[in-house]
Formats: C-alpha cells, sequence, structure tokens
C-alpha cells in the first residue's frame, strides 16, 4: 500500500519515464502509473506524454477491461483502424472504450505533441487485441503470472 494517498504534481514529472511498446519499439511514450503509487488496485490511472508526432501505441482493443482518456494539452488524431475515418482530439477531450467494444484504438501525436490521462478497469484477466498485426495479449494480473503474446505461429511470454 502506497504511504500517501497524494501525489504532488511536481512528483508526478519526476515519474514521467520512457516507455517503448513491447510489439512495436518505435513507438514510445513517456509514462507514469499514478495509480500505482497512490496504492490503487482495482483502477489503472497514468500521465502520459507524446512527443509531436509520435504514436501512443499499436492499435488495440481490451476484452475485458475499459479504456478511458482525457487530453490535457496539445492534440492528435485518435486512429480507429478498421472502425472509419480518424478523429481529430484536443485539449479538454474525453475518449473512452467500453470492455469489448472490439473498436482498435491508438493516437497519433500532433506537432505540438500532446499530454493525456488515461485508465481503466484492472480485472485479473484481460485479453488485448492488436488486429493489425493479427496478436493477442493475455494479461494475467495474478502475481508472477505475466502476459502471453500469442500469434498465428508461436505463444511467448513477455515481461510488460
Amino acid at each position: 500500500m502506497a504511504s500517501s494517498s497524494v501525489l504532488r504534481a511536481a512528483a508526478i514529472q519526476s515519474l514521467l519515464k520512457p516507455r517503448a511498446h513491447p510489439l512495436d519499439a518505435s513507438r514510445v511514450r513517456l509514462t507514469a502509473s499514478l495509480g500505482d503509487q497512490v496504492g490503487l488496485t482495482k483502477l489503472g490511472i497514468h500521465k502520459t506524454a507524446l512527443e509531436p508526432h509520435m504514436q501512443s501505441t499499436v492499435e488495440h482493443f481490451h476484452d475485458v477491461d475499459d479504456e478511458w482518456f482525457y487530453i490535457l494539452r496539445g492534440g492528435g488524431t485518435l486512429l480507429c483502424a478498421g472502425e472509419g475515418e480518424d478523429t481529430a482530439v484536443g485539449e479538454g477531450d474525453f475518449v473512452g472504450f467500453a470492455a469489448g467494444a472490439r473498436k482498435p484504438h491508438a493516437f497519433k501525436a500532433g506537432p505540438e505533441g500532446m499530454e493525456y490521462l488515461t485508465g481503466g478497469s484492472r480485472e485479473p484477466v484481460d485479453v488485448c487485441h492488436y488486429p493489425l498485426i493479427e496478436k493477442t495479449l493475455v494479461v494475467n494480473r495474478t502475481p508472477g503470472a505475466g502476459e502471453v503474446l500469442v500469434d498465428d505461429k508461436t505463444t511467448r511470454k513477455i515481461s510488460m
């Protein structure tokens, strides 16, 4: 359990660290897990920053976890793979995806970059699909269980 329920702004900024996506190392975001810092166990909340023109992740959707985003600064494009047109997003916009919605998504920052809060539920097991690269990630949050990456040829355990 965290020692404090308050996480100060200066501490949040110091916690932001680069994180490359495990399925595409070219997609790097600065991120800090705010929820972990205050001891949340059933809800994940992160502050994320994208450099100009950076893509946040591989387009994906979740079977079990809800996922949401609130744009704090800057803007960019909500990429909606296979779901019609991409959508411009900016400061103050809120985006949400219900568990099982099967709407692959990611952000691409605009020329000024973007910062956002993101979060969602943390069910004991989730399945995350990456349809454009034909991979599935099974996330088991049981201590020591880890994640399993599945594609059409192999299955391997990875660390996230």
